[in-house]
């Protein structure tokens, strides 16, 4: 009796194959390092000068 092949792929093979997880992975990750990077930017933005708001709120 001829035994099937059960030959194991491996977990990169499996995301290669997979053309739908591909496209979810590229926007997810293209997403997450776009987010950081706004978060970094906002974050790293001075402080307003305390005489410029008074200006600004009078």
């Amino acid at each position: 009796m001829n035994e099937p092949d059960t030959k194991e792929t491996s977990a990169l093979q499996i995301v290669m194959d997979d053309v739908m997880l591909l496209l979810f992975l590229g926007v997810t990750i293209y997403a997450i390092f776009y987010l950081l990077w706004g978060v970094m930017e906002i974050a790293t933005v001075p402080n307003i000068p305390e005489s410029v708001k008074q200006a600004i709120l009078k």
